[in-house]
This record gives C-alpha cells, sequence and structure tokens, in this order.
C-alpha cells in the first residue's frame, strides 16, 4: 500500500479507515460488514471557522459573516489542533467567513500539518495571494472556491490554482433561487468543468433567511439530478445535507460512496470563538456550544448534550423518534435517516 495512506483501527467504534492524504479517498470498514455509526474516540474531519471575517456580507450566509467578524487567535487554534491530533482528526476543513483572510492563516495551514492534519479551505475568491496559492500546494489537501456571482474572483482562482497546479473544487449552493444556474452550469458550462476537479453542491440553509428559498421536490430538481446523471467533465459531489435528495439517482447512485449526516458521528464544528457544535448550523442557532477553553475537545464530543442528542436521532429505526411522519413509512429512510435533524430543508419536509 502506498505511504500516502493512514490506516487506522478504531477498535472501540469496531471499523478501521483508510484515509489517502495525497487523494483525499477515504474508506471505512466496519467489522463483520456492518457500517459504523460513530467513532467512540472522536471526530474525523473537523469544520473551523477560523474567521467570521468577510468582505461580501451576502444576505444568503448562514454564519451572517461580514467585515466586521473575529478572527480565531493563534494560541486557541494550536490548543484545538493539539488535542486533534491526540484524538486521531484526519483531516481539518477551514471556513468562516473568508479564511485567507486571517492574517495568520498560512502558519495555521503549517500548524496542521505539523500535527499530521490535512488542511482544506473554501476561499470567496478576495485576499489570495501567490504566497497563499504556494502554501496551498505544499499544504492543503484542496482548495475549493464559492461559484456565485460576480463570477471574477472565482475565475481568477481557478486560473491561478490551475497554475500552481492545485486541485480545485467549486463550492454551489443550491436553492430555489440559483437552480437554474445549477441546470445552465452543467448544460452549457463544459469549458469551466473541463478545469476543476469537481462541483460539490450544497443545501441551501435557511438560518438568517426565508425557508421559501429551500429546495422543493418538483420537476425542476429532478430535471437536474438528470442532468447529474450524465456528467462526465469533472467529479460530482454533494454534502451530507443533500442526502434526502440523492435518491433521485436512481440506479445511478452508488450507494458506498455517500453516508447520511456526519455531524456528532464523525465531523463537528468550532467557532472562531472556540465553541463547539456538531455541526455549523448550530453556531447561530444554538446557545449550547461548548467552550473548548474549558472542556477538553475528547468530553465534549463525548458527553456533550447535542452530541448525544444528534447520535440519538440518527439512530436506527427502532430507537428514532421520527422528526418528519413521512419516515415511518419511507423505503429510503435507511439510506437518508431522516436528513437533515436541525433545519427544515429536507425533500419531505417536516
Amino acid at each position: 500500500m502506498s505511504t500516502n495512506w493512514v490506516t487506522r483501527h478504531c477498535k472501540d467504534s469496531d471499523y478501521i479507515i483508510f484515509f489517502n492524504q495525497n487523494t483525499g479517498a477515504f474508506i471505512r470498514y466496519g467489522k463483520n460488514n456492518i457500517d459504523p455509526f460513530y467513532n467512540v474516540d472522536g471526530p474525523e474531519l473537523l469544520d473551523i471557522s477560523i474567521t467570521n471575517f468577510c468582505e461580501r456580507g451576502c444576505d444568503f450566509c448562514y454564519r451572517k459573516s461580514n467585515k466586521h467578524g473575529k478572527f480565531m487567535h493563534l494560541d486557541d487554534y494550536k490548543l484545538v489542533i493539539q488535542q486533534a491530533e491526540k484524538l486521531g482528526v484526519l483531516q481539518v476543513a477551514l471556513g468562516g467567513g473568508n479564511p485567507n483572510q486571517h492574517p495568520e492563516f498560512t502558519e495555521m495551514l503549517q500548524i496542521t500539518r505539523n500535527h499530521n492534519i490535512i488542511p482544506s479551505y473554501t476561499t470567496n475568491g478576495q485576499g489570495m495571494t501567490d504566497e497563499i496559492y504556494a502554501a496551498t500546494k505544499e499544504l492543503c489537501g484542496a482548495l475549493a472556491v464559492s461559484w456565485y456571482e460576480p463570477y471574477i474572483e472565482a475565475n481568477t482562482v481557478i486560473t491561478k490554482a490551475s497554475d500552481f497546479k492545485i486541485k480545485t473544487n467549486i463550492h454551489f449552493l443550491l436553492s430555489k433561487n440559483t437552480l437554474s444556474q445549477a441546470i445552465d452550469l452543467m448544460e452549457n458550462r463544459e469549458d469551466l468543468l473541463e478545469r476543476i476537479n469537481a462541483i460539490i453542491y450544497l443545501n441551501y440553509k435557511p438560518i438568517h433567511t426565508s425557508e421559501s428559498l429551500c429546495l422543493s421536490d418538483n420537476e425542476q430538481i429532478k430535471y437536474f439530478f438528470e442532468l447529474i446523471k450524465k456528467a462526465k467533465k469533472c467529479k460530482i459531489g454533494f454534502d451530507s445535507c443533500m442526502i434526502s435528495y440523492l435518491p433521485l439517482m436512481g440506479a445511478e447512485l452508488v450507494p458506498e460512496t455517500v453516508d447520511f449526516c456526519e455531524a456528532a458521528r464523525f465531523s463537528a464544528f468550532i467557532s472562531e470563538d472556540l465553541l463547539f457544535y456538531p455541526c455549523s448550523f448550530l453556531n447561530d442557532i444554538s446557545k449550547h456550544g461548548i467552550n473548548l477553553k474549558t472542556t477538553s475537545l475528547h468530553d465534549a464530543w463525548k458527553y456533550g448534550d447535542e452530541f448525544i442528542s444528534i447520535r440519538r436521532q440518527l439512530n436506527s429505526p427502532s430507537a428514532q423518534n421520527y422528526s418528519i411522519a413521512a419516515c415511518k413509512t419511507c423505503e429510503s429512510y435507511t439510506f437518508c435517516h431522516g436528513g437533515c435533524q436541525i433545519l427544515n430543508i429536507n425533500r419531505c419536509r417536516a
């Protein structure tokens, strides 16, 4: 096996991890071929907001990031990463806000790699420099750029990243307002698709904005998934919040390549204030973030009330208090486990 592969036996959780640090390929192999439910010891992935600063202040931003956003202190980041390494965290997704605008951004990337964790990040395209591109090439698993109007910064990032031979993905936020643009992208922008590694489609989250913009189960979304089935120019991915819509892929979907919500199971979120949540959506709607300045990452993961609650909600049907009535009779329940447990963004609405 290539030396780029990390193999880890999670004994208390009855599964083995295979992770390629270069390509991002990831496999969980459960004991007796049973899919693992969660990692008892700690998360495999941490989503860390190192700043809530963003130049754009977009009205659809679920973090409400703006020019007044805070920056995480470097010592706080070091504290988190040191503990993360001990728990076996494999990857860190740096976000915000616009993470590359953090004044100590490249140092954070280096610290992450020094602790045997692979960093990646998403940028809106502003504030990128040759120093950041060089550090990204050397230290990161991948770079993602948000795709929304105006597209000048995103196109510049894709071009510059190509010059540096950096694997680049597009993050596309899917809502009722953007679905037609997503369709246009798949139908008419082969030139763009050939220049990137993947498009990752993200489900819209109505935290500071209206639920009326959420996707719905209609002919337009079905047509979109027909286009996805035919996609050949680049890889296509979805965040786990899209899980309830993926059955629209039909036989084209390989079940082994997707998983239902990983919050509190294999991933978690840390805010720029060092508050710990099962996922980033809870940061702006919950008052129960665990302060990692006073509680260890291990204890917060294992004993945090919201973490235990999310696991209980996502567990097997026999233990499930169905948040959506349709889940009781839905043949896709074992696939999506009710979708998002926090927001009303699922194909089957509460």
